[in-house]
């Protein structure tokens, strides 16, 4: 499964590799959700206008969210997120969140897990592509909440990312 971030979004499997859910330039915020509104800006992007941020004004950015059940029809075991990175320094230490919960109504932690983009950029001041897979838990289900979102952590300045992709593998 896919989620990614271009010059246009789409939940369309038909226009998506296998496995990818959706992918996301930011040019249209369609499967995004949550989180504040303000955090999907033009002041940096990799591809198009728009890319999401945090900074101390904004702890998330904007959110993906979906049960598992509409991300996937299978039960997924893996899931990586790709996302082009603007990092300013070592001491901007944001990363991207994989939260998974039991279900919209109960926020039951089933996995949680983070892609630190500090060590994954490996250079700052620039747009740098950054992947991870996640192995996902035997005990998630169909009824599960994923969200994918930028969190601040305790980043003094602004990060960017764009160009988001999600892809499960079942």
């Amino acid at each position: 499964m896919s989620l990614g971030l271009g010059a246009c979004s789409t939940d369309s499997s038909s226009d998506m590799p296998t496995g990818m859910i959706t992918r996301n330039d930011f040019e249209n915020t369609q499967g995004w959700g949550g989180a504040n509104e303000p955090t999907v800006t033009t002041e940096k992007a990799h591809s198009g206008k728009y890319s999401i941020t945090v900074n101390p004004q904004y702890e998330f950015s904007h959110t993906y969210i979906r049960t598992l059940g509409q991300m996937t029809g299978g039960k997924p075991k893996k899931m990586t997120v790709t996302a082009w990175a603007w990092v300013p320094d070592k001491e901007s230490t944001a990363v991207i969140v994989v939260d998974i919960k039991h279900s919209p109504e109960n926020g039951a932690q089933v996995f949680y897990e983070t892609l630190d983009l500090v060590p994954a950029v490996q250079e700052f001041k620039a747009w740098r592509k950054v992947s991870k897979t996640f192995n996902l838990p035997d005990s998630i289900a169909s009824t599960n909440q994923c969200k994918v979102y930028l969190w601040r952590g305790s980043s003094p300045r602004p990060v960017f990312v764009d160009d988001v992709s999600i892809e499960v593998e079942n």
